[in-house]
């Protein structure tokens, strides 16, 4: 409702028109359209939102692996990476998805850097996989170091770091972490097969499995120089599961 104000102006609403007085003149607006979301845009907001937390613990978690040498929108990417693998699950209505009744698969092969693709610097296939104990069994087939990695510049040795996380997501619980490393030296190239196996992993938890190379020279004074930078530092989803 618009009324007149001691200067004799029109202040208030009419219609879709807002008048005002701004510095001693009569200011006419159009008002705002209102914007009604219905239960289903509702529904996908607080799901994404959701998705955002499980993604942003996961990510917090990985913080001491991936040392901060990720591409600037790593963050996004993943996230929406994440939900993307949600929406795999057409049989649940929005915001009953989670990541314990969708095709998380669609995580797999997340590169951390897209400035330095993981499978653009280890040729080797790694499989994975969570067994009917709840264990991650991880295979890396026999290889030749020299031949099989792209190293860094005038670099010739490097670490295969491989993490399990696995989390169930509810407030205040622990994530539960496990790895191990293959050192890498392209002057003694043969790699006999490595396997793998993690300690039983708690029921009913979302697994994810990711791989990453650091490269270094070795300095006889202080030990190992790693050189992995914002520019290079391949770290990839290897899997994205669940435990039973």
């Amino acid at each position: 409702m618009a009324h007149l104000n001691k200067n004799n102006f029109i202040v208030g609403r009419i219609g879709n028109l807002v008048y005002k007085e701004f510095n001693g003149k009569q200011i006419i607006q159009s008002r705002p359209e209102e914007v009604k979301q219905t239960k289903n845009t509702k529904r996908s907001s607080s799901e994404f939102i959701r998705c955002s937390k499980w993604a942003k613990r996961l990510r917090i978690s990985l913080i001491p692996f991936l040392l901060g040498l990720t591409d600037s929108f790593m963050y996004k990417r993943f996230t929406g990476q994440m939900y993307l693998a949600l929406l795999s699950n057409k049989n649940s209505i929005k915001e009953e998805r989670t990541p314990f009744n969708a095709d998380m698969s669609a995580l797999n092969g997340f590169d951390f850097n897209s400035h330095s693709p993981f499978k653009a610097y280890f040729l080797p296939e790694i499989s994975c996989e969570v067994n009917a104990l709840n264990q991650v069994k991880v295979m890396l087939p026999a290889m030749n170091a020299k031949t099989d990695l792209v190293y860094a510049s005038s670099c010739y040795q490097a670490e295969l770091i491989v993490c399990v996380l696995a989390a169930n997501f509810v407030l205040g619980s622990a994530l539960v972490e496990h790895h191990f490393i293959v050192p890498l030296d392209s002057s003694d190239p043969i790699q006999a097969e490595t396997n793998w196996t993690s300690p039983a992993l708690p029921e009913n938890y979302f697994v994810m499995v990711s791989a990453k190379l650091l490269f270094f020279n070795n300095n006889v004074y202080s030990g190992k120089n790693y050189v992995n930078t914002k520019g290079l530092n391949p770290a990839m989803v290897v899997l994205a599961s669940k435990t039973v």
